[in-house]
């Protein structure tokens, strides 16, 4: 399995990128890093301006990375003791502008001590620690939101579980990721909590209405979650109520300031699908780039 790791880097060696790279090298004084990711490991790179409240941005992703002497490197081996290079320039990225801030609050790592123990993000990440496999789940779904477009929740009540299958199918087919309780949670898991965490995860949130929904008081639970962080202009950017064949639109008037979407007849199904689709995808896609970037621990700020 790969090994996934997570590190900053100072503001200033920061731009907002387009996806791509040709060559990426992280230096570090930090002997903890080739220990880390220099076997073939993934390293995540986190970066931040200081402004307040502090908010923090995905910057980088190194894959595969293999150590190299220093003076090898982009750096000329002049300032750090330990740099490792991302053998696979065409799976590592440089991402846009974002914000991680909220994700990278809820990494847990491998170490049985979690970010959210931590006051400050920046500090955690200084010892480069390493990703637990959920945590690498969190960050691969910010990656989609941030080059492919948005995360989508689908909030329904399990006697409506075939409409929502459906709904994820087709909007999977359009290259849009879908996030639904059958999906992520597992046997073992809190599901409570875990539905709760699924949602924070997302800024794009669906709710399939009929009477089965209105009667859950977990749709209504989420529902009313989401309205508010909408209003607040916080992790929710649209909000979709689907309503499905018996109807219930009545029932759910905290969602009729929002445009809804009547379940299609199968004839306009194909039709009604792309619609809602672009209704909900960014419409500005990341293109593929390359350059050289040397990246570095030192100068946190």
């Amino acid at each position: 399995m790969t090994t996934h790791a997570i590190a900053y880097v100072e503001w200033h060696r920061f731009r907002p990128g387009d996806g791509g790279v040709s060559v990426f090298d992280y230096g570090s004084n930090q002997k903890e890093l080739l220990g880390r990711v220099s076997n073939g490991g993934t390293l995540w790179l986190v970066t931040s301006r200081d402004k307040t409240p502090k908010r923090y941005h995905l910057a980088y992703k190194l894959v595969n990375c293999k150590a190299i002497p220093p003076e090898q490197s982009l750096f000329s081996g002049k300032e750090y003791d330990y740099v490792v290079r991302a053998q696979d320039w065409q799976q590592s990225r440089h991402f846009g502008y974002n914000d991680a801030t909220d994700i990278l609050r809820r990494l847990q790592f491998t170490s049985g001590r979690p970010m959210s123990e931590e006051a400050e993000i920046e500090l955690r990440l200084r010892n480069i620690p390493e990703l637990a496999t959920e945590d690498v789940a969190l960050l691969e779904r910010l990656q989609h939101k941030i080059e492919d477009g948005r995360a989508v929740f689908i909030s329904y009540s399990h006697e409506d579980d075939a409409f929502a299958a459906e709904i994820e199918h087709e909007l999977r087919k359009r290259d849009i990721t879908v996030s639904r309780d059958a999906v992520f949670l597992l046997p073992s898991n809190d599901w409570k909590k875990a539905i709760l965490q699924e949602v924070m995860s997302t800024d794009s949130f669906v709710v399939l209405i009929s009477p089965n929904s209105a009667k859950s008081r977990w749709v209504k639970r989420e529902a009313n979650w989401a309205v508010k962080e909408f209003k607040a202009h916080g992790l929710v950017k649209s909000i979709t109520p689907i309503v499905l064949p018996d109807g219930g639109w009545d029932l759910f008037s905290e969602l009729h300031c929002f445009q809804r979407w009547d379940y299609p007849e199968p004839e306009r199904q194909q039709e009604e699908f792309d619609k809602l689709a672009k209704g909900i995808v960014l419409s500005r896609r990341a293109e593929r780039g390359g350059y050289r970037s040397r990246l570095s621990e030192k100068d946190h700020r």
